[in-house]
């Protein structure tokens, strides 16, 4: 007869350590989602420059039309340009392209729109970073795979507040993205520009010897 229990054997297969196997398939499992996390939060940078842009557009558009209708100027233009029937004409459609402007402004609100998508940026660039620190941790066995998992989750919770509060993004920004990190490296360094950016005592080209003489 077996000496255990079938809870006992239960219990010893969850305090059973990890193996390498479990260890490597965690691994791969953050690995990923520190990927889809990259995607996400430089998406929502480019949908920020995007708004950004259309904003620059809508208030010089604003400007030059309220330029243009002010009254005496635009009086003035049409008398010497066109006849009395058609300066009505122009000074009516200009008086609706002034309005429909105002209404674009009321309507798109590119500028808060572009704050949204910085903000949403700034949580998952703490966010991609924990990730990464997540990976290395696993890597140099700093972190154990139930440790692991705890973190994982814990970060997973995270997320899901993030991207419930995130604005939504076209596809024009995810192409952007995608460009960035897979043809522009937006995310990777060469050795020489990440040594550029360090004190010289922490650039991998220093030898021991220099770094104590320093």
């Amino acid at each position: 007869m077996d000496p255990y229990s079938k809870k006992e054997r239960n219990l010893d297969e969850m305090s059973a350590p990890p193996t390498d196997g479990e260890r490597a398939l965690l691994l791969a499992q953050i690995r990923e989602i520190y990927g889809r996390i990259a995607y996400t939060h430089k998406t929502h940078e480019k949908q920020a420059d995007i708004c950004f842009d259309l904003d620059r557009r809508q208030r010089r558009v604003r400007i030059a039309l309220t330029a243009v209708s002010s009254g005496a100027f635009l009086a003035s233009l049409v008398g010497l340009v066109l006849n009395k029937e058609w300066g009505a004409l122009a000074t009516s459609f200009i008086a609706v392209l002034v309005t429909a402007s105002t209404l674009s402004d009321k309507t798109f609100k590119h500028g808060e729109e572009m704050q949204q998508h910085r903000d949403t940026a700034a949580r998952l660039w703490s966010l991609r970073e924990s990730y990464l620190s997540l990976i290395v941790d696993l890597k140099a066995s700093a972190s154990n795979v139930t440790e692991g998992r705890v973190r994982r989750d814990n970060l997973q919770e995270i997320a899901e507040k993030i991207l419930a509060d995130a604005p939504r993004t076209t596809a024009k920004a995810y192409g952007r993205a995608q460009d960035g990190l897979q043809n522009k490296e937006d995310l990777t360094f060469t050795e020489r520009e990440i040594d550029l950016l360090l004190p010289e005592q922490l650039r991998n080209g220093m030898e021991p010897d220099d770094v104590a003489g320093k």
